[in-house]
């Protein structure tokens, strides 16, 4: 039995540049492939062009895979310029020979690329656990905390929009022909669904990693008044004493306790007495 070929084509953008006047949508090809930041797929007369970037499951911000494509009712022609491509696609070829259409094919290349994607986010509800676990311990908040949950917030804003990409690729594929057939839609629309519920699912882990941001705000704001109400108890314990010693020794010549016997004890009890007075004053007010 005859082996049934993928109805895909891989080349680099190197030779898609050499063989340009081949393919009547290369101006279009080109534009897009100038510069990858985001998925997206574009309609044209006869074939859908775009362009998907594969951001990276860890703290890197650079691209694990991009590529461009162009669907024709046909095939479809995947154009990258890093040969990541063709080694990824080797690993899910069996099931790419299987797809009967070219949209078929770009089909389950994205559902490749979010096949595992619930389980890293799983593994990112963890680590948001297990912050939230560290901050209601009580433990001092490390110096490098509030950058750690930053690399994850802009982790899962990364992710937000890749997802919203996506979404919307496969709404265009909903709602488009070419070589799009009615079962088609159905996978198209099944895909886009899993995609709105990992979007869904980021944007409750950046609810919570905002929510940790917020809490370990205002742990540090209420241990600051905690320590300024200390130094202000403080300050305020001993500024009658200040006042008093300020007093005293200003040393003018007609102050009758620098010549009297008792002045020094005198003194000294009075201060004793402010101490006394100013201690069960705070102790009262439950500021200490």
């Amino acid at each position: 039995m005859q082996e049934k070929k993928p109805c895909f084509t891989i080349i680099s953008a190197g030779e898609f540049r050499e063989k340009k006047e081949q393919f009547p949508f290369q101006r279009e090809l080109q534009r897009s492939m100038g510069s990858i930041r985001y998925c997206k797929a574009e309609v044209f007369k006869g074939y859908i062009l775009g362009t998907i970037r594969l951001p990276q499951k860890n703290e890197q911000r650079h691209a694990q895979l991009t590529f461009g494509f162009c669907l024709t009712d046909e095939s479809v022609l995947f154009v990258e310029d890093e040969g990541k491509l063709k080694p990824w696609l080797e690993k899910q070829m069996d099931t790419l020979r299987e797809a009967d259409t070219p949209d078929l094919v770009l089909l389950r290349i994205l559902e490749y690329m979010i096949d595992e994607d619930m389980l890293y986010l799983s593994h990112f509800a963890t680590q948001v656990d297990q912050m939230e676990e560290y901050i209601s311990s009580g433990m001092e908040i490390a110096n490098d905390f509030f950058l750690s949950l930053t690399k994850h917030r802009q982790k899962l804003s990364e992710f937000n929009s890749y997802y919203e990409q996506l979404t919307e690729i496969g709404e265009i594929f909903r709602s488009t022909d070419p070589g799009v057939s009615g079962k088609d839609v159905q996978d198209w629309d099944r895909f886009t669904r899993r995609v709105e519920r990992l979007q869904n699912h980021v944007c409750l882990l950046r609810e919570s990693i905002l929510q940790l941001r917020e809490l370990c705000q205002s742990i540090q704001d209420a241990r600051q008044n905690k320590i300024m109400g200390i130094l202000t108890i403080v300050t305020t314990f001993f500024l009658p004493l200040t006042l008093l010693t300020g007093w005293y020794g200003m040393n003018f010549a007609y102050m009758p306790e620098l010549t009297w016997r008792y002045g020094y004890l005198i003194v000294i009890a009075v201060a004793m007495l402010i101490a006394l007075i100013e201690f069960l004053y705070f102790k009262k007010k439950k500021f200490f």
